[in-house]
């Protein structure tokens, strides 16, 4: 069943711990925008160093939190979660692959470049990087899972989009 999305497959990468809207807003974008989409999931061995570890929610649940969502949108079967344990997460060879996408995040996006610059090193087609400005709460600051991790609340209501 097509979609009419404007791209054949997006891929787009991210820890999703304690999935927010946030998170949900990055994947109905996704979902949007590509007929296929890949979604690369954290590995626990890429964030062993952070300070709050502990905190974070493991790998199968956050996969599980993932899958949750993906079938309560009906759309589990356009979506492909695998593990990623760099921070390319395989875009730099993964073929085909038309756009990813990235959250405003300074870091991420200059990721992002990065390894577009490796897909051409690589003899591949650079993708389209597509940046999607992040969910915010009350205070102008972004939702994150650290924050939460940190006992913060918001108020869907007032929730920025």
């Amino acid at each position: 069943m097509r979609h009419n999305a404007p791209y054949e497959k997006v891929v787009f990468a991210g820890t999703f711990d304690r999935l927010h809207p946030g998170h949900k807003h990055l994947l109905r974008t996704a979902l949007r925008l590509g007929e296929e989409v890949g979604i690369g999931l954290t590995a626990d061995s890429m964030i062993e160093g952070k300070d709050d570890f502990e905190k974070i929610q493991t790998y199968e649940e956050r996969k599980a939190s993932l899958v949750d969502f993906l079938k309560a949108e009906s759309e589990w079967h356009r979506c492909d979660i695998f593990r990623i344990e760099t921070v390319a997460g395989g875009a730099d060879k993964m073929n085909p692959l038309d756009a990813l996408i990235v959250s405003d995040e300074i870091s991420v996006v200059d990721n992002a470049f990065k390894i577009n610059e490796k897909r051409f090193e690589n003899g591949l087609k650079r993708f389209h990087v597509i940046v999607v400005p992040r969910v915010r709460t009350k205070d102008g600051h972004p939702l994150s899972s650290s924050r939460l991790r940190d006992g913060e609340t918001y108020d869907d209501k007032e929730l920025i989009y």
